[in-house]
């Protein structure tokens, strides 16, 4: 039986994903739910980094609460453990699957906590979602959407149906990040981004040498501006880009942009290449082109999907998707991913 105080939704904390990508492909569960509970207050804990998605002109939600746990450790919990008490919420869909999320639930008082079962957290969860078999090879949104749905189901009802649901993530640029993308990119032709680094696997990263000739080929063909990007911890890989290729225009923003500064850079570009990290999830879900370069990791399951938004890899290699975050061999699922075919990808893209 559906316990009285899960009628109430008048105040609902989300639980954000941590890592960019996540965020992003969390975005259509945010949407189905702002349309659920239209009068709602919806607040949304996430960490600082993913936190500037939100914050500049996004309407998803109505308050962001930054949660710094990597930065300071779990004295974090305790606080912003007063705040959520504070809040008053009447339901927490918990959209991280660690154990610190549920508690942190629990101990403010809230009381439908909706979540998956993972991390031994299941008895600080008054409403679990387990996984199973048939979660494997199923994209990731779509373990979000069934944290709204049951979350719907819960308050609404098991025959609630919502009136809309976005199938795919989608992010708006506010003025801070258009005015920032117009400043950084000075440039009368088109704007191609390389996304060559990723912050926690290098084996995600498409080789150097690789990314240097296709800004050359793309450079003479087309005549584009070549723009690297990244984070500070990506900074010595864009580095190593600008340093092989011999683009005559290149704007080098590695570790130089905020996120909205970021967002408003990929809103301005022709297309974006980029191994598999937030920034390409960030690209996809602008409607810019992007391609999407897969080796280790499994694209049937995080592959950052928009209405311009293809990947390659390469084909017959056994041990792909092996999900190292380093090669133990020779790279060869990246290594065997051709400047060829990634460049003759990129023209096709750059007609639509």
């Amino acid at each position: 039986m559906t316990p009285r105080s899960a009628r109430r939704a008048e105040r609902i904390l989300i639980r954000g994903a941590n890592w960019i990508g996540d965020a992003v492909m969390s975005t259509p569960a945010l949407q189905r739910l702002r349309s659920s509970f239209p009068q709602a207050h919806l607040t949304l804990l996430t960490t600082p980094l993913t936190c500037e998605l939100f914050n500049d002109g996004h309407a998803l939600v109505d308050e962001v609460i930054p949660y710094p746990r990597r930065e300071y450790g779990w004295q974090t919990l305790w606080r912003v453990l007063p705040r959520v008490r504070a809040g008053r919420f009447d339901l927490a869909i918990l959209f991280q699957n660690a154990f610190e999320a549920a508690l942190l639930a629990w101990l403010a008082g809230i009381p439908c906590r909706v979540g998956y079962g993972a991390q031994g957290r299941s008895v600080l969860l008054t409403h679990r979602l387990d996984r199973g078999v048939a979660h494997r090879n199923r994209h990731q949104m779509r373990d979000y959407l069934d944290l709204a749905a049951a979350a719907e189901a819960l308050v609404h009802g098991a025959d609630f149906q919502p009136e809309t649901e976005s199938p795919l993530p989608r992010l708006t640029v506010g003025p801070v990040g258009l005015a920032a993308g117009e400043r950084l990119l000075r440039t009368g032709g088109p704007v191609i981004a390389l996304n060559v680094g990723a912050t926690n696997s290098r084996a995600k990263c498409w080789p150097a040498r690789y990314y240097a000739e296709v800004a050359n080929q793309l450079s003479s063909s087309v005549g584009a501006t070549i723009a690297l990007i990244g984070g500070p911890g990506e900074i010595d890989a864009a580095n190593a880009v600008a340093s092989l290729t011999s683009a005559p225009r290149l704007i080098n923003l590695a570790g130089s942009t905020t996120l909205p500064e970021l967002l408003g850079v990929l809103s301005h570009c022709a297309l974006v290449i980029s191994n598999d990290t937030g920034p390409a999830h960030i690209a996809a879900a602008l409607g810019r082109p992007t391609l999407t370069l897969f080796g280790p990791t499994n694209e049937f399951e995080t592959a950052p999907t928009g209405p311009r938004a293809a990947l390659l890899r390469a084909d017959g290699i056994e041990c792909a998707r092996c999900m190292h975050r380093d090669c133990p061999i020779d790279h060869r699922c990246l290594t065997q991913l051709t400047v060829d075919s990634v460049y003759n990808q990129s023209l096709e893209m750059l007609k639509q």
